[in-house]
């Protein structure tokens, strides 16, 4: 059989694969494989890409296409929404947008014009507060905020929120940085979090608990599924560059 007949063979056998385990009517295996070229085509717009667009990688793929294409439409619109209707949630979504964009001092002055007077505790827009005030190298200002949003909402003090402010303390010189790293990993010991820790520790001289930190990253991808290492990509690069680092 030439190559370019087994190329279409596969092609429909994967999307027959797809068809079988998202449920779709038995008809199209039969159009599948007594049509391979042209029911492989027509299954991938009718059924394959419609479903994969709402996917994590079909909606981050599609985030990106948006960023090439046109990667000003989420502020502009976002600025147009707030400039017609001036509400806090409206301001909130500019104050993302311009943190998208790099402009984090910018998203800080919008994010703490939101999370005053009524909504002074609202657990998102304090989030996006400290995050902005992160990104802006506000550690000190991001520590109080997250503070504040614990004050509020106790429950709110885990996962990425409890990173960012261990993160915070580390950046504002506070002395219970560590403490608050060693709880994030106590309660919660994800791969971004251990990865921080490491780097953490790293700049702060301790090279043996910096290179546990990232081994503790390295056992996690080993172990864990593809969807866990593909999520987590970025911090496993990061704790294997910091081991070669250690190396040399």
């Amino acid at each position: 059989m030439p190559f370019v007949g087994i190329a279409h063979l596969a092609v429909a056998a994967f999307f027959a694969i797809h068809a079988v385990r998202s449920g779709q009517q038995s008809y199209w295996l039969f159009v599948l494989f007594a049509f391979p070229l042209l029911g492989s085509v027509v299954y991938c717009f009718a059924i394959y890409l419609p479903q994969w667009r709402y996917t994590r990688g079909g909606m981050k793929a599609a985030r990106a296409l948006q960023a090439i294409v046109d990667p000003e439409r989420e502020l502009r619109e976002a600025s147009a929404a707030f400039d017609r209707t001036p509400t806090a949630y409206n301001r909130a979504r500019l104050a993302a947008a311009l943190l998208a964009e790099g402009r984090a001092d910018e998203a800080v002055e919008h994010y703490r014009a939101t999370a005053s007077g009524a909504y002074a505790t609202d657990p998102a827009f304090l989030a996006g507060l400290a995050r902005a005030e992160l990104a802006a190298g506000r550690a000190a200002d991001a520590a109080a905020t997250l503070e504040r949003l614990f004050a509020a909402h106790p429950e709110q003090r885990r996962g990425e929120l409890a990173i960012a402010h261990a993160e915070a303390l580390a950046g504002a010189g506070n002395l219970g940085a560590r403490a608050a790293f060693e709880a994030v990993i106590a309660s919660d010991p994800s791969t971004e979090a251990q990865y921080k820790y490491g780097a953490f520790l790293s700049a702060a001289g301790d090279a043996i608990g910096a290179r546990r930190a990232f081994e503790a990253v390295l056992r996690n991808a080993e172990h864990g599924h593809v969807h866990s290492r593909e999520l987590n990509r970025e911090w496993i690069a990061q704790a294997r560059a910091g081991l070669k680092r250690m190396e040399t």
